[in-house]
């Protein structure tokens, strides 16, 4: 079972995710994943982002979510630093959509799913399609 860690002390209180809404998040993830171990999610400002990115990427900008995953832990699985106010101006509808779409999106790439090569793109995004159907 994957249980999830959320770190949300940059967000607004009122904007914050609700405790149903990380419930949902959390019984998607694990009826559609098959995995165990816990995933810290972190919500930063862009310039701890835009910091990570610089340091593990070599891309000095700022991006919505960045996922580290560690195969050989068996306790802690993975970090996901998701930026707020990115998710806010990329969000074509509900914010809430788009940062759910970040949370399940960072939690594939924990989980070892890409999107770089060929192919892979089609897998990911269709399973993250069919996971946030399951939460929104």
């Amino acid at each position: 079972m994957i249980g999830l860690n959320f770190e949300q002390s940059v967000i607004e209180t009122e904007q914050r995710l609700s405790d149903d809404l990380l419930r949902r998040i959390e019984l998607a993830v694990n009826s559609d994943l098959s995995a165990d171990g816990d995933i810290s999610i972190r919500f930063v400002t862009d310039s701890e982002i835009r910091r990570l990115n610089r340091m593990y990427r070599k891309k000095d900008e700022v991006t919505d979510v960045l996922s580290f995953g560690y195969p050989d832990n068996k306790e802690n699985i993975g970090d996901i630093a998701i930026s707020y106010d990115e998710a806010v101006r990329q969000a074509s509808g509900s914010v809430e959509h788009e940062v759910v779409d970040l949370v399940v999106h960072g939690i594939l790439h924990v989980l070892g799913y890409d999107h770089e090569k060929p192919g892979e793109d089609k897998e990911m995004f269709s399973l993250q399609d069919k996971i946030v159907e399951h939460i929104i």
